[in-house]
């Protein structure tokens, strides 16, 4: 008897510890798991959220990337069900860079998060400021981990030359290299590649200071056609700014790149997703052809 109860004790220890090891693996192949180059542009599940924002030129429709950014999506979502973002104009447009909006009081100064407060970046290796990437913007020009508030902008950049990328790429460190998925996706879908974390320090550019700073927490998957529009108005000159404070004094917002006639979110709306929502194939997108660096001397604003 007191064999067969070693026995039964040994059988179950051994199963007990097979279950451990077998939990174990698939705890590790979870966390080791890498998420490919192109998830930022698939399509939404049926039912998971996303945002309409309802402006005077038109909708833009985005998703969230709540996995990755979950305090970007509860604030965006949280202020958008609030109608905080109800009648904000977009203050900052920068052509074939970005546009930008969020802030309350219109001049890129105001807005604060849903906690009175500002918030950490959430960024991942994975999700990059591409073309239509749905981003934070923030203080980014102080290297401020936690400045993130209600103002958010859109890529519009997509003529994005990769040569001094690659030039780059060549004398690098095996572990600095830029994976040649995402050169590709650069190449192919474009974006604000300055701004990327991983590109910005091999690049060594005058604005790496700006990189892997601004959270990627949605992408735009209908709408860009408006997005774009609303990058070519009329904005803005620095000297037109410059000039309105010296005749007046009291003058005290930012005029260089706002639309001369105000662009306005009049709503937003969040739903869930059903399908044929996503108008926008990025992956068989070809915007390759550009010969220069796009974003130029206007790329150091993207700080706020």
């Amino acid at each position: 008897m007191k064999k067969q109860f070693t026995k039964r004790g040994r059988l179950i220890r051994a199963v007990s510890l097979f279950a451990v090891l077998v939990m174990i693996i698939a705890s590790m192949s979870g966390c080791s798991k890498k998420e490919s180059f192109d998830y930022q542009f698939q399509e939404p599940k049926e039912g998971d959220t996303v945002a309409i924002l309802h402006t005077t030129m038109g909708d833009i429709t985005f998703r969230f990337f709540e996995k990755e950014a979950p305090k970007a999506v509860e604030n965006f979502v949280t202020h958008a069900k609030a109608g905080y973002y109800d009648g904000v104009q977009f203050f900052d447009v920068i052509s074939d860079f970005m546009i930008e909006t969020g802030d309350p009081t219109n001049s890129g100064l105001g807005g604060e998060s849903i906690w009175g407060k500002g918030f950490e970046d959430e960024t991942v290796p994975y999700l990059s400021p591409y073309y239509g990437s749905v981003c934070m913007a923030n203080l980014g020009a102080y290297k401020n981990p936690s400045s993130n508030t209600s103002l958010f902008f859109i890529v519009t950049s997509k003529d994005t030359d990769t040569s001094m990328l690659e030039n780059a790429n060549d004398y690098a460190d095996k572990a600095e290299k830029v994976a040649d998925e995402k050169v590709q996706m650069y190449q192919k879908i474009g974006g604000a590649m300055w701004l990327d974390e991983q590109i910005g320090t091999l690049y060594e550019t005058q604005y790496n200071y700006t990189a892997g700073i601004h959270t990627v927490f949605g992408q735009v998957i209908d709408g860009m056609d408006v997005a774009e529009a609303i990058s070519q108005v009329e904005t803005y000159t620095k000297e037109q700014e410059d000039n309105a404070k010296i005749e007046d004094k009291n003058e005290t917002d930012i005029l260089e790149n706002k639309p001369v006639d105000p662009v306005t979110v009049t709503s937003v709306e969040i739903t869930a997703y059903k399908k044929g929502m996503m108008t926008i194939d990025y992956l068989n997108m070809d915007n390759s052809k550009a010969k220069t660096v796009s974003g130029g001397e206007n790329s150091q604003d993207s700080g706020n």
